[in-house]
């Protein structure tokens, strides 16, 4: 008999007048539709944190938070995934934060967070592979 895991949810900062909060959100489409297609989905932070509204198919963000492994990728100080997730489900089991990627590779530099241009592309592609061995590490684990 063939046992599925879960998969992992993934919560990306929803900061649109920040440039890391663009690059969480690319990074996640990275792990999701890239390198862990099979063991990630996306939480929508905007769904959770309005209360899992059943209009037009929405519907179980905090009640799968609170039944599976949840990796917030916070792009500043104010951890609102995080908070969020502690908040309304249970602790993140995992928090990636942005800022500290970005401090280990000064010599790329995102545009805007309307156009991250090719250093911004590099970014997300290293924080996305930050993200999924943590994906890897949480997913062999259960």
């Amino acid at each position: 008999m063939i046992s599925v895991k879960p998969k992992i949810g993934i919560i990306a900062c929803s900061g649109e007048k920040l440039v890391e909060g663009t690059l969480t959100r690319v990074a996640t489409r990275i792990v999701v539709e890239k390198l862990r297609p099979f063991t990630t989905t996306i939480i929508c932070q905007p769904l959770f944190m309005a209360g899992d509204i059943n209009h037009k198919g929405g519907g179980s963000e905090r009640e799968f938070a609170k039944k599976h492994k949840t990796i917030t990728i916070e792009g500043c100080d104010e951890e609102c995934g995080k908070v969020a997730v502690e908040r309304y489900s249970a602790p993140a089991t995992a928090t990636i934060y942005v800022k500290e990627i970005m401090k280990q590779h000064p010599e790329l530099i995102p545009n805007t967070p309307q156009d991250i241009g090719d250093d911004g592309m590099k970014l997300a592609e290293i924080i996305a592979q930050e993200v999924a061995k943590k994906v890897d590490e949480l997913y062999k684990s259960q």
